[in-house]
């Protein structure tokens, strides 16, 4: 009989699994200990929510201790080696995080407020597209391009922004789908949420300012890669572009 091999640890699980390194510097990390169980835990169902699946011993006590002691091989305020047989991102993301505990706390606790809403079958994902994932991971991410493609708030940014402009084009590059495809382009535009990633909350209502209008070129620019571009360096990196 074949095991199953478990998949890589995503950026979301990493993540709280730094988060609870860095409140814990000095721990042991054992995988008998209540702190680490219960990181356990909460990885465990992280890694349900985003569809994981993997033998016996994903994600057991063993592998998130064996992790966390991964972390401390990146420490430089730790005089002992730790394990150094991580993988590239858990390297990429103590360069990220580990000097920026504060906006990591924060992250992990939507993260961690995402999988519950998740679990208590609040419909909060999108299946997974072709995006590249925020640095935040995918449950920001999906909750991101959730709030984007809401139906009813992205007819209202377009309603609004037709009334007091006259027409609907892409806030970037200006593109307007209707003066180029004729009626078949009429109401056609993609809405994008400004907001940071980060500073996405379970609950929070999205406002019509949180929004703009960007075709899909200009769109996809924009999570083509990490980190993701702000509304206002799509706008810079469109007119560099445009000049030369």
């Amino acid at each position: 009989m074949v095991t199953e091999r478990n998949p890589p640890w995503t950026r979301d699980e990493l993540l709280v699994a730094l988060d609870y390194y860095l409140r814990n510097p000095d721990d042991y990390f054992s995988p008998f200990g209540e702190g680490v169980r219960s990181l356990t835990a909460k990885i465990g169902q992280i890694a349900k929510t985003l569809g994981l699946s993997g033998s016996e011993t994903l994600r057991n006590a063993n592998g998130v201790s064996m992790k966390l002691l991964n972390f401390r091989s990146h420490d430089p305020n730790h005089d002992t080696k730790g394990l150094s047989r991580g993988n590239k991102l858990e390297e990429i993301v103590w360069i990220e995080y580990a000097n920026n505990p504060a906006e990591l706390s924060k992250v992990v606790g939507t993260i961690l407020e995402v999988t519950e809403a998740a679990t208590n079958k609040n419909a909060l994902f999108l299946s997974q597209d072709d995006v590249t994932e925020a640095r935040e991971g995918k449950m920001l991410s999906r909750m991101h391009r959730y709030r984007e493609r809401n139906a009813t708030i992205v007819k209202r940014k377009k309603a609004s922004y037709f009334k007091q402009h006259g027409h609907l084009c892409c806030e970037a590059c200006g593109f307007d789908f209707q003066a180029t495809y004729g009626e078949r382009g009429r109401g056609f535009i993609e809405c994008h949420h400004v907001k940071p990633v980060s500073e996405l909350f379970v609950g929070e209502a999205t406002r019509l300012s949180d929004l703009v209008l960007l075709c899909a070129n200009c769109h996809r620019m924009v999570h083509a890669s990490r980190p993701w571009l702000t509304f206002e360096d799509l706008r810079t990196v469109f007119q560099k572009g445009a000049v030369s």
